[in-house]
């Protein structure tokens, strides 16, 4: 984009770039007033190379001087045109969120900061968009999954799962360094498998998100009803209000937009733990709870072991992180703290109550169900609401912005843009994905268990089988011996939990079919 009038002008010869990868996109070329009145052409262009610290301009493209007759005379466009060249800018078709096809912008425009959220997330902010979106209500479950799998067993598991998703979360970051154009899973099939690449992957990925949006509509129903226990309030209502909080705070455009939420969100899910863990010492008391060094059943050791495992397993949404990062080069420190965090608290929710309550009548899944009905459940419940809005948000976030993406058929959305028309688009694309959530939350009395199974088929492939796939697809030439083998293994840790968790699911999903009542009943079971 080209700014002020064209005048004499000078060039620097060299210009230093920060932080410059293997590979990246940007590209701008703009006119800046200096101090003393002379004008100067800036390039911020990044050109792909290999460990680059700065960049070079021939004398071709960046001349030294010029007087006013030349300056007067030079084609602006020629400077971009030799630029895109140098550097080979074009992005293959159905890699990036925008469409090159249709959307033809004048030369130098950016289009990452017209059509998608511009980078501007800081990695602490970031943080805690994953801890939110990791960190749910699945963690009140681990003590019963204690139960069912034993020390040994259960303690391995959850510190080998922490590990392998802190892996394979790395190797997602290192493919998005090299190619920072790509913004989310969909895109990053296409460029690997091609369209059907894209068709299957991407249609799975975004039916997850579905999944799990629409599971946090399930938890805050359950939590609603926990709260006004013995009062009879349709099964519906408490489906109604997760429904229309979503859509209110959906209005926010952008994950940055949402990271204060996730904020809050994070900060709920760590009261509830501490809260009742403060008051398991008090219900163990002549409960004679007792623990295992190992399990003694198989099919509940393989349910359980699928809660710890799908616990970490939010890798889906990575990509969509790393794209509104101010400076992605931090995004490991994001995944560190996340995980970290994420497994203290997971292992000490766990483990805590499992010694008090272990192999006893009085625990249940979540925890929190364990506890009498008084004020201190009821503080638990409301703040159990706040925090699931935080990932149901952001789930439907990414999903309004890939439905738009898909269908709309007019104007174009842009992210700078808050006129009207503009918000009333979204908002229209952003009714329809949460209220396809709220129809199905009602429709399907398992859904709980179905979710289990998607996770299963969905997640277990995203968060650990094709991140490592990718990996070395791309770096098979560069990869040391030793990552070969933990790539690998996660590669074959992945594809057999997609196979233990289906059989999990299904075996859930059989157990739960005609438990739960009636499509849109008012005394359905949550």
């Amino acid at each position: 984009m080209w700014a002020g009038q064209f005048q004499p002008i000078t060039f620097q010869k060299n210009l230093e770039v920060d932080n410059l990868d293997e590979r990246s996109h940007r590209q701008t070329a703009e006119f800046l007033l200096t101090e003393n009145g002379v004008e100067r052409l800036h390039f911020n262009y990044l050109f792909i190379c290999d460990n680059c610290t700065e960049m070079k301009l021939s004398s071709e493209i960046q001349p030294s001087s010029f007087n006013n007759d030349q300056a007067n005379n030079i084609n602006r466009e020629k400077y971009i045109e030799d630029l895109e060249i140098a550097g080979q800018s074009e992005y293959p078709e159905g890699e990036t969120e925008f469409q090159y096809e249709t959307e033809k912008q004048s030369a130098g425009e950016n289009l990452e900061d017209v059509f998608e959220p511009p980078r501007r997330t800081h990695w602490v902010m970031t943080t805690f968009l994953m801890i939110s979106y990791l960190i749910g209500v699945g963690v009140l479950s681990l003590p019963s999954a204690f139960v069912s799998l034993g020390w040994v067993p259960g303690v391995l598991l959850l510190t080998g799962i922490v590990f392998i998703t802190t892996v394979t979360g790395l190797y997602m970051w290192k493919l998005h360094l090299k190619y920072p154009h790509i913004r989310n899973y969909a895109a990053m099939y296409y460029h690997f498998f091609g369209r059907t690449g894209q068709i299957v992957g991407g249609t799975l990925t975004y039916l997850m998100f579905f999944g799990i949006m629409t599971a946090d509509f399930l938890t805050a129903a359950l939590s609603w009803k926990s709260l006004f226990q013995g009062h009879h309030v349709c099964v519906t209502v408490w489906f109604v209000i997760p429904f229309v909080v979503a859509l209110v705070i959906g209005q926010l455009r952008s994950l940055h937009g949402i990271s204060w939420v996730a904020f809050v969100g994070a900060l709920c899910i760590f009261l509830p733990i501490v809260m009742t863990c403060s008051k398991v010492p008090e219900l163990s008391k002549g409960a004679h709870a007792y623990t295992t060094i190992a399990g003694n059943s198989f099919v509940n050791g393989v349910v359980a072991m699928t809660d710890i495992v799908f616990a970490f397993a939010g890798h889906l949404i990575f990509y969509e992180f790393m794209a509104e990062m101010k400076n992605v080069h931090d995004f490991p420190k994001s995944l560190l703290v996340s995980q970290l965090v994420g497994f203290v608290f997971c292992m000490f929710t766990a483990a805590f109550v499992y010694v008090y309550l272990g192999n006893t009548p009085i625990l249940k899944s979540p925890v929190t169900l364990s506890l009498p009905h008084d004020r201190l459940r009821d503080a638990i419940n409301v703040i159990l609401i706040i925090h699931v809005t935080a990932p149901s948000v952001m789930g439907g976030n990414v999903l309004t912005r890939a439905v738009q993406r898909w269908l709309q058929c007019w104007g174009r959305r842009r992210f700078e843009d808050t006129s009207l028309s503009q918000r009333i688009s979204f908002f229209f694309w952003s009714l329809l994905v949460y209220g396809s959530g709220f129809l199905v939350a009602c429709a399907i009395p398992f859904f709980n268990e179905l979710i289990g199974l998607l996770a299963a088929l969905i997640g277990s492939s995203n968060s650990f089988g094709m991140p490592a796939i990718m990996y070395l697809i791309q770096f098979h030439k560069s990869t040391s011996w030793w990552n070969w083998i933990l790539a690998l293994s996660c590669i074959g840790i992945g594809y057999a939990l997609l196979g233990i968790g289906s059989y999990a699911g299904v075996y859930t999903i059989i157990q739960a079919v005609g438990n739960h009542g009636t499509p849109f009943s008012c005394d359905r079971v949550i």
